[in-house]
């Protein structure tokens, strides 16, 4: 399992397995989940997450969070 998030998007994405994604199913808004062949889940992707979503997710997405406003600061100096 890989979890990245994408700033600009305010875009996370949990990837589950190295499968190739066949489709893409939203399962609430701005939530989706990316299926393999036999309509596995390989992904999910929650767009809006600092916006709309961080407070429904668990309190280590708050690290999350900070993390990556830290390593922005240090790649800035």
């Amino acid at each position: 399992m890989k979890i990245t998030y994408d700033k600009e998007a305010d875009a996370l994405y949990i990837k589950l397995t190295d499968k190739k994604i066949i489709s893409t199913e939203e399962i609430a808004e701005s939530i989706n989940l990316d299926l393999d062949d036999e309509n596995k889940i390989v992904g999910i992707e929650v767009l809006y997450f600092i916006q709309k979503h961080k407070q429904d997710f668990l309190p280590v997405f708050k690290q999350v969070e900070q993390s990556v406003w830290k390593l922005e600061e240090l790649a800035t100096i």
